[in-house]
């Protein structure tokens, strides 16, 4: 993809940066720079994910129309939704969607869906990359082992900051920093939340806000090109708290945090596109 250097005051600050899984048509790997930022997830130090260890994961084949084709995650919010980042799908007039695989070319179910589905947060900005969140309606599916829905938080009047909190991050990303492609097998790693302010320090307040959770990146686990849009749970309960949006422009192999999409800061619009409904207190679709 491309990166993105925003300037505050006399700071030059990266804003975002991502690099995304460009495919050919004639299936070579590419690395394109994107004009606005497209972060990922990058499992360095991961771990191979067991079947139906994250029956709520997607993954997300995007195409232009062109030439390219890239990658992205995203998280199954209901029989009929897919929960993801805006970056992903700025460019996308297709996606083809698959689920219940921890493999990219074994998925049971896979989907093509066209860009008349996609539902983008209208604010997105693809400069700050805030409001990075985005939705896929795809043709309903049957729930199996393989195939669940992610809980999402209960509707409430205030929510916590999980400051501490151990997450899992998932997805098919790249596992080294010089990778070339993203991994052909469902990997995750753990995080911890960290407080806004600490990661505004390493970007900037206009790209940390409250819509904003970021992660630490310890022992080179963290987020890389290939897994932007995919979930950031909690480790405990399995709860989306986030979802993957960028790191820095320094790159994969750094200790630099990551930022994702706060998902209690986004309950409402999810609701109001979907038609879904959260109950107060104890999370449930209606």
């Amino acid at each position: 993809m491309k990166s993105i250097v925003a300037l505050s005051g006399l700071l030059c600050f990266a804003s975002a940066f991502q690099i995304r899984e460009i495919i050919n048509t004639q299936g070579n790997i590419l690395e394109f720079a994107e004009p606005n930022i497209v972060p990922s997830l990058r499992l360095l130090n991961s771990k191979r994910a067991a079947v139906n260890q994250f029956p709520y994961q997607a993954g997300l084949s995007l195409y232009d129309g062109g030439k390219m084709r890239w990658w992205c995650g995203g998280s199954l919010i209901s029989t009929e939704w897919i929960l993801t980042a805006a970056h992903c799908m700025t460019d996308a007039l297709s996606v083809n969607v698959i689920l219940g695989s921890t493999t990219r070319s074994n998925a049971p179910v896979s989907f093509d869906v066209d860009s008349s589905n996609f539902i983008l947060h209208t604010e997105f900005n693809a400069d700050t990359v805030y409001h990075d969140i985005a939705l896929i309606r795809i043709p309903a599916v049957n729930y199996t082992k393989a195939i669940q829905p992610v809980r999402l938080p209960a509707r409430a009047s205030s929510y916590p900051t999980y400051k501490g909190k151990i997450v899992v991050m998932s997805g098919w990303g790249r596992t080294a920093a010089n990778a070339t492609a993203g991994s052909q097998t469902l990997r995750y790693g753990n995080s911890k939340v960290i407080p806004n302010e600490v990661c505004a320090r390493r970007y900037s307040s206009s790209s940390i806000k409250a819509g904003k959770i970021c992660t630490s990146t310890v022992n080179r686990i963290g987020i890389c090109g290939g897994d932007s849009g995919g979930p950031l749970v909690l480790a405990n309960s399995k709860l989306q708290i986030g979802i993957i949006s960028f790191y820095s422009h320094r790159g994969c192999g750094t200790d630099a945090p990551a930022a994702h999409t706060r998902v209690t800061s986004y309950l409402h619009w999810i609701r109001a596109n979907t038609g879904l409904k959260l109950k107060k207190k104890k999370f449930s679709w209606v």
